[in-house]
């Protein structure tokens, strides 16, 4: 049942969300700190396929992307990926990342990031099938 499950996630994913949901997860397994700026990630992207030179690190469609990631996460009770990505500058995710949640106060917010990236660095990610391009 739960490879069903994987199966039904996945199918759903868009190729520029599969391939930064496969970014994400190997970084998780080979890094001590597994954190990637925005622009480290849409750079990996453009290196990865021609069909993502247009991804910069201000991108809608890279933000779209990794709300895709965070949903498939969310419906496989897996700890969010989109958790790794962070500011250059502050080291911690955007504005966006924090949409949604039930707190009021910025702290609040940081603090349950914070829970969100050590639970995706003692995470267990399955592999991604190849996207369709």
């Amino acid at each position: 049942m739960q490879k069903e499950n994987r199966k039904q996630a996945f199918a759903a994913i868009g190729p520029l969300a599969g391939t930064v949901y496969e970014i994400l997860r190997r970084r998780v397994q080979s890094a001590d700190d597994p954190r990637i700026t925005y622009a480290e990630l849409a750079r990996t992207l453009r290196d990865t396929h021609e069909s993502f030179e247009h991804v910069t690190h201000r991108s809608q469609d890279l933000y779209a992307a990794l709300c895709e990631v965070g949903n498939v996460c969310k419906k496989l009770g897996l700890p969010p990926l989109p958790a790794l990505v962070v500011r250059a500058d502050t080291r911690r995710p955007g504005d966006a990342y924090y949409e949604g949640m039930p707190f009021k106060y910025r702290d609040e917010c940081v603090a349950e990031w914070q829970r969100d990236f050590e639970a995706v660095r003692q995470g267990h990610f399955p592999a991604n099938p190849k996207p369709q391009r």
